[in-house]
């Protein structure tokens, strides 16, 4: 039942699975104290999901099914404390828009505006969460599969991410704040996962970081196999995967919003997986026992 309908891609999809966030976003709120944000956070949440989508739909990372957003909401209710609008959650939307230039790099069109706007966007992710720069690994690597490497193409992405970062500098001199820009670059190099060690943290890590693995060692034989541009995505999402994974061991204060930042690429293999899955019964089973342990996370 769950497979039919989600294995369309439908307008009434996304009021269901708003619904379902709306249920999440309920009991995290036992979590937290309730106040005028909350109107703020749905609000944004909605645009984060809109960019969302429109990068999957966009550059066909799955099928035409709505599996991908399912695994995204279910993620999030796995994870209460990522329903939350803080910087972190500022630097993944930035992110996400970067992202969209990362993957609509398969289309030779408008490449090196393509280019320019995602460095603008990692630069301003940067300011915001400095960790996020390692994201130019995967840029450069989408620009390996799917472009030429030129001056052009590798200079392109500096310029824009540099302007930023200099004009935050010349704010931040004229200001004599210097210290801000200084900030940026002092990395603690730290890999404290006490919070994840966590009953509430460590079981659905465990189960679906398992999952995950499971799929990526089952379909990427298969994928890799046939010369194609998902080939291309597959080896891109499996890097956004591995560095997003990075970010959040690097991060200073981890209170799990960070988090989100590997929810992207994990939803996308988590989709690519039931696609691999022909018998529908099973992929209800995986989703049914997916939104069951997301519930259940809540109250551990």
């Amino acid at each position: 039942m769950l497979a039919n309908f989600f294995g369309k891609s439908k307008p009434v999809n996304f009021i269901v699975l708003f619904a379902l966030f709306i249920i999440y976003f309920s009991l995290s709120l036992f979590f937290k104290e309730l106040s005028l944000n909350t109107l703020k956070e749905l609000l944004w949440f909605i645009v984060l999901f809109a960019i969302f989508n429109f990068i999957i739909a966009k550059n066909q990372l799955t099928f035409d099914n709505s599996f991908a957003f399912l695994f995204f909401v279910i993620l999030l209710g796995f994870f209460p404390d990522t329903i939350n609008v803080n910087n972190i959650f500022y630097a993944n939307l930035t992110v996400l828009l970067f992202l969209r230039k990362v993957y609509s790099l398969q289309s030779s069109k408008n490449t090196l505006h393509k280019l320019f706007d995602g460095g603008l966007w990692l630069g301003i992710s940067f300011l915001i969460e400095p960790y996020t720069v390692i994201f130019g690994i995967l840029f450069y690597i989408s620009i390996y599969l799917h472009q030429h490497i030129t001056y052009q193409t590798l200079l392109t992405p500096l310029i824009a991410f540099g302007s930023v970062v200099f004009l935050f500098f010349t704010y931040c001199f004229w200001y004599d704040k210097t210290e801000l820009f200084e900030a940026l670059f002092n990395w603690d190099f730290s890999y404290n996962i006490n919070l994840y060690l966590s009953v509430n943290y460590l079981f659905p890590i465990v189960f679906i970081g398992l999952f995950v693995l499971f799929i990526i060692f089952l379909k990427s034989p298969k994928v890799l196999a046939i010369l194609n541009t998902f080939r291309k995505n597959w080896i891109l999402i499996i890097t956004h995967l591995i560095i997003s994974s990075s970010i959040i061991l690097l991060t200073n204060n981890k209170i799990g919003s960070e988090l989100l930042f590997i929810f992207f690429p994990t939803s996308i293999v988590l989709a690519n997986g039931l696609e691999f899955f022909q018998k529908k019964w099973f992929t209800d089973v995986i989703l049914i026992v997916f939104l069951i342990c997301s519930i259940i996370t809540n109250f551990m």
